[in-house]
């Protein structure tokens, strides 16, 4: 994620990780017209593509060590997953393992395929998938669950060694089993197995109250079946690629440095959930990502024709990172998102904030409340309401987003150049007429209903349409607004979190200091955008620009001097999200 970004209602960040909402899709015009009559036996097949929309990331350190072993920790995030689920009813999910570049690639394949498939059996509560990860590690014999697994699950729920030589695991596998109502053996086997394999499986998966939920096969892709529900991906699709001066002193001191190579290649290790639109499908037999024990040529089959390049390339002085460009270098796998090798994986995971620094606008849509006698009206979101944006100045021909906005009046559109004329369609009409039917009438003292201003209307037909891809029945009567999408000057340079010691190999540590001029420009662009100023931020005379910044500081219960104090920025950092 961008540093200093927070999108209200799409991203989620905290210690169980990135829960998210993706923004929409842009949807080209399918444009057709008839054969010939001597070519009338041909024919063109339009298919629909597979739109991931929102996603959960499962990171590394919620895995044990070199294991699909799920830590305790990981609770944390299955409990943001309850709310992605709840907020796409009917979207399938599908789970993506992926490892490092530390082994050979079908160790690797193995163990990302062994760790998605943990997380699945514990979605869906299948005891006998994980006694098999358990039993069955001749491919990743790393991976190893044994003791040390099940002491991990028994202190999670509470049975623990005192710390001394007298409490061995079988006393706590004894007093677990004691609890239970089951025969007190103290062994490790598949009886024991089998209820504390449910109990952990419970207390991982539950929502932010502590209650349990589980899914159904049925609602991943595939419906659980060979393929579709989860698979590994090993080492082809790295989020990050190590400098070439820092891979070449790991690699000349191997065993002094493997501790620090293991944690700088983190971000490589993760489980990515991508949920599907609504109502999506697959053909088994047609899905990309082969099992495992197929073999990695299906993975490789689907790789870019540079995939190796993208995934294995060093720049001598810089990382490399998906969702990132090198600052000031050229080439051509320097750019932004050219680390995954998978064509497939790659079209799933773009513009996905799981997976990458999140680049798109925001819109935030403020309306006057309702009019009522007596009361002044104050701005509230647009809720909920629909709309269209048509992308490349809006012609027949553009590209076309269609959604809904969020609860605090959240539009998200994604960022495909960087500077475009949009023309954004609301649905105002419905949105108006809803909120004067939510007016209740007011009493008088004695108890009889005073008189209000109401408007009679008939609500327009808001049917949603069958997906992103069809039209609103009634979106030619939305209101249109030209919006003009272009890229913010920074207000202030990038700065790293307090303690820390800036690391000069990321891909965007030599950021310039900000110009008084980009600060400026910077400041301006906020202001306007948040509604404050009029025309074009860039012709304000400096008299103006003041009168705004007060306005603004005024707002904001700040110092109003009308200048661009610390103070004031930081207020439009945090006001603004970024």
């Amino acid at each position: 994620m961008a540093e200093g970004v927070f999108i209200p209602d799409m991203v989620e960040v905290d210690d169980g990780g990135v829960a998210a909402d993706h923004p929409p899709k842009l949807t080209l015009p399918v444009l057709v017209a008839p054969f010939e009559e001597a070519r009338k036996t041909l024919f063109n097949a339009v298919r629909r593509s597979l739109v991931t929309v929102a996603c959960k990331d499962v990171l590394d350190s919620h895995f044990a060590f070199d294991s699909s072993v799920l830590h305790p920790e990981s609770q944390k995030g299955f409990a943001q997953l309850k709310g992605v689920i709840d907020r796409h009813p009917g979207s399938p999910l599908s789970i993506f393992g992926h490892a490092d570049s530390e082994g050979d690639p079908k160790y690797n394949k193995f163990l990302s395929e062994r760790r998605a498939e943990a997380v699945f059996g514990m979605l869906v509560r299948d005891v006998p998938t994980w006694e098999r990860l358990f039993s069955h590690h001749t491919e990743t014999p790393g991976d190893v669950w044994g003791d040390p697994a099940v002491a991990l699950m028994l202190s999670a729920l509470g049975f623990e060694t005192n710390g001394t030589t007298e409490t061995t695991l079988g006393d706590v596998i004894r007093r677990y089993q004691k609890d239970r109502k089951i025969a007190p053996s103290g062994r490790n086997d598949v009886g024991l197995r089998a209820k504390l394999f449910a109990d952990y499986m419970d207390f991982l998966c539950s929502d932010p109250s502590g209650v349990p939920y589980r899914l159904t096969k049925a609602d991943f892709l595939g419906a659980g079946d060979e393929h579709g529900a989860f698979q590994g991906c090993s080492f082809f699709n790295p989020r990050l690629v190590l400098a070439g001066s820092e891979e070449r002193d790991f690699e000349q001191d191997k065993s002094g440095q493997k501790e620090a190579h293991h944690a700088k290649n983190t971000d490589n290790r993760r489980a990515i959930i991508f949920f599907f639109q609504a109502g999506a499908t697959i053909d088994p037999e047609k899905w990309p990502c082969p099992r495992a024990k197929q073999g990695i040529n299906g993975c490789v089959h689907h790789f870019w024709s540079d995939g190796n390049e993208r995934r294995q390339t060093r720049i001598e002085t810089k990382r490399r990172r998906f969702g990132k460009a090198v600052r000031n270098h050229t080439e051509r796998l320097a750019q932004i998102e050219k680390t995954f090798a998978c064509r497939f994986y790659h079209g799933l995971a773009l513009h996905s904030p799981c997976e990458g620094d999140l680049q798109m606008w925001v819109l935030q849509i403020m309306v006057d409340s309702a009019h009522r006698p007596g009361v002044n009206p104050t701005l509230k979101p647009l809720a909920n309401t629909r709309y269209v944006v048509l992308a490349d100045g809006g012609r027949q021909t553009s590209p076309v987003i269609r959604g809904t906005t969020s609860v605090n009046g959240i539009i998200g559109i994604p960022l495909w150049i960087r500077d475009v004329t949009m023309v954004l369609k609301l649905d105002i009409f419905s949105a108006v007429v809803r909120d004067a039917k939510a007016v209740q009438p007011k009493k008088n003292k004695d108890g009889t209903p005073a008189p209000v201003q109401s408007i009679d209307l008939e609500a327009p037909d808001v049917t949603a349409a069958d997906d992103s891809t069809d039209p609103f029945k009634d979106e030619k009567e939305f209101f249109s607004f030209p919006l003009s999408g272009a890229a913010l000057a920074r207000l202030q340079k990038k700065s790293d979190p307090p303690g820390s010691v800036p690391d000069k190999l990321e891909p965007d540590a030599d950021e310039p200091e900000v110009a008084p001029d980009e600060k400026n420009l910077g400041a301006r662009q906020r202001l306007f955008n948040l509604g404050y100023g009029v025309a074009d931020p860039r012709n304000w005379t400096d008299a103006q620009f003041a009168q705004f910044v007060k306005r603004y500081q005024k707002d904001k219960r700040l110092t109003q001097d009308g200048t661009l104090s610390a103070e004031t920025i930081a207020s439009l950092r945090k006001v603004y999200g970024s």
